[in-house]
């Protein structure tokens, strides 16, 4: 499945739109795409430590703090990744660490095969879309509530429409759009109605 998606997104295109010039360990397209797929991240949202007011400091500063987040491929735990970052700092001789763990949720997946993600794909490629199918997000929602038992429902992103820009200031959707090749707002929400109306005829 990532080998096809890779196949048919544009590299070039998704550099620029990392503002890029090479990926990480300069991996290929594919070994890229495979890596972000398939491996944990831990990302540091910020670092504070020290004096930095005004005038000088001689002295070693007594306090630092590192604010983290994890994301996680199915096939690990909140719990285990917590786990595994304190036996890291240990072994590394930062025991004396204080974590302060703020939230945080195991990561989610629904196989292609069910009837949920046949239907999206059914509603896409009769409006005219030929979907790419994508393992899991790069990003994070507790779908696990539904995925994980001991509900194990299907969840997965599905719509018409356009968009662009989550959680940043230029983040945007089009409401009404003047390229027939892009569905607005009204088309976007007709998506869900017709969706529902192909899972009706999927049921048995």
């Amino acid at each position: 499945m990532v080998a096809e998606a890779a196949a048919r997104r544009d590299e070039a295109n998704a550099k620029k739109l990392f503002s890029v010039e090479h990926w990480i360990d300069d991996l290929d397209w594919l070994a890229a795409n495979e890596r972000l797929e398939s491996q944990p991240t831990v990302n540091i949202q910020g670092l504070v430590g020290g004096y930095t007011g005004p005038g000088g400091k001689t002295v070693l500063p007594h306090r630092a703090e590192a604010k983290l987040d994890l994301r996680l491929p199915p096939g690990m735990t909140f719990d285990g990744a917590v786990a595994a970052l304190d036996a890291h700092l240990a072994r590394h001789g930062f025991a004396d660490l204080e974590m302060n763990v703020s939230g945080g949720y195991d990561p989610t997946t629904t196989p292609a095969s069910a009837p949920l993600i046949r239907a999206q794909v059914a509603v896409l490629e009769r409006a005219g879309v030929d979907p790419i199918l994508w393992p899991w997000a790069a990003g994070s929602y507790p779908g696990y509530i539904f995925t994980n038992p001991p509900l194990g429902l299907a969840a997965g992103h599905f719509g018409l429409g356009h968009g662009s820009g989550a959680h940043a200031p230029d983040e945007y959707y089009v409401i009404e759009s003047a390229n027939p090749a892009v569905k607005g707002y009204d088309e976007a929400v007709m998506s869900f109605v017709e969706l529902l109306y192909e899972l009706g005829r999927q049921r048995p």
